[in-house]
């Protein structure tokens, strides 16, 4: 086994950060699972990479640990490509759980049942880990074939947002390159052990960073009606655009009140084809889009010397925010910083 030639403090440190984001990732999925219950498999999906992660981890630098925890490592890596494909797969498709799909994780509970009794002699080094390798590998191609088919459909480019795209591309070939990198270390001898999970480091926090400017990620996209939905490029783009000119032309967004279902009746449309408008076309969700076009309202007025003396509070509320707390949050989510210090690093003078 080739082992990286980093110091072992900083390898334990860079590898246990992955492990432990993967399992804040883990345990944010989980909660959301009420709003998708394809985040149960997202949930799934980070823990077995956290095992896994750990058990790396343990299996270079100490090497008293017990074998059950170590097989439980094995057990975890063999979970993670199931996980990751069967979200992908009602990610893109809007598929029904079926109970059918538990035979994925058939070699999974063969082996739990078998933790106590597997060792490295008799089983992992007998071909049970070259099997393993190449379970996951196959995985990893079956979830970058959902991408190739899905991005490939016509019919089917629409069918989710700008963020969600950025987000599966991160989520498959981060996992795609951690797997590879196991299999080139063990199978071919090319790349040393720890560096999967350390390349998979910027991924996962990637990740992160991905939920934190998005949470609508983890929520579900479509309603049954959004789900057949057949909107052309062209409708799609005549949607976004009346519903730009109503929002930015009317000014429709500093009325307080303005809601999905107002901004649908203006337009005359049902309301889930503009909230499918507004996820395909922006990538966000509505409440985003309408926040966004305010904080610009905001930036805007704050940048006139005119308004150097007026509360920050009264141009929020006249932008139509309806409490000061969700304006603050809101415009430093956007801008990344504070409007007091907006205005000062901004304003003309």
């Amino acid at each position: 086994m080739r082992i990286l030639k980093l110091d072992k403090e900083l390898e334990v440190f860079i590898a246990g950060l992955g492990a432990a984001q993967s399992l804040l990732m883990s345990i944010y999925s989980f909660t959301e699972r009420k709003k998708d219950f394809k985040n149960i498999l997202l949930a799934l999906f980070f823990l077995a990479i956290t095992v896994r992660l750990v058990k790396s981890i343990l299996w270079v630098y100490l090497d008293s640990s017990p074998m059950w925890l170590i097989n439980l490592g094995f057990i975890a890596h063999s979970i993670s490509g199931p996980a990751l494909f069967l979200y992908l797969l009602h990610f893109f498709f809007s598929k029904k759980w079926s109970n059918w799909n538990l035979i994925h994780f058939l070699p999974s509970l063969i082996l739990f049942i078998y933790v106590g009794m597997l060792t490295l002699d008799n089983f992992w080094y007998s071909g049970g880990y070259s099997a393993l390798i190449f379970h996951q590998i196959g995985y990893s191609v079956a979830g970058l074939s959902l991408l190739v088919i899905h991005f490939l459909s016509k019919r089917k480019k629409t069918s989710i947002g700008k963020a969600s795209i950025v987000w599966v591309l991160a989520l498959v070939l981060g996992t795609a390159l951690l797997q590879f990198l196991y299999f080139s270390n063990y199978i071919l001898g090319l790349t040393p052990y720890l560096l999967g999970p350390i390349s998979y480091l910027p991924f996962v926090y990637f990740l992160a960073f991905l939920l934190f400017k998005n949470p609508s990620l983890l929520k579900s996209s479509a309603s049954k009606k959004n789900q057949n939905i057949r909107v052309s490029d062209y409708q799609l783009e005549v949607h976004a655009r009346q519903m730009k000119d109503l929002m930015e032309l009317e000014k429709l967004y500093l009325d307080p009140n303005c809601t999905l279902n107002k901004v649908a009746k203006e337009l005359n449309q049902p309301s889930y084809l503009i909230s499918h408008v507004v996820n395909n076309t922006i990538g966000k969700s509505f409440p985003e889009f309408l926040n966004g076009l305010r904080i610009e309202e905001v930036k805007r007025r704050l940048q006139e010397p005119e308004n150097q003396n007026v509360k920050i509070a009264s141009i929020a509320y006249d932008c139509g925010f309806n409490s000061l707390s969700s304006f603050n949050i809101a415009f430093k989510k956007v801008t990344g910083t504070t409007p007091t210090k907006f205005m000062q690093n901004n304003i003309s003078h």
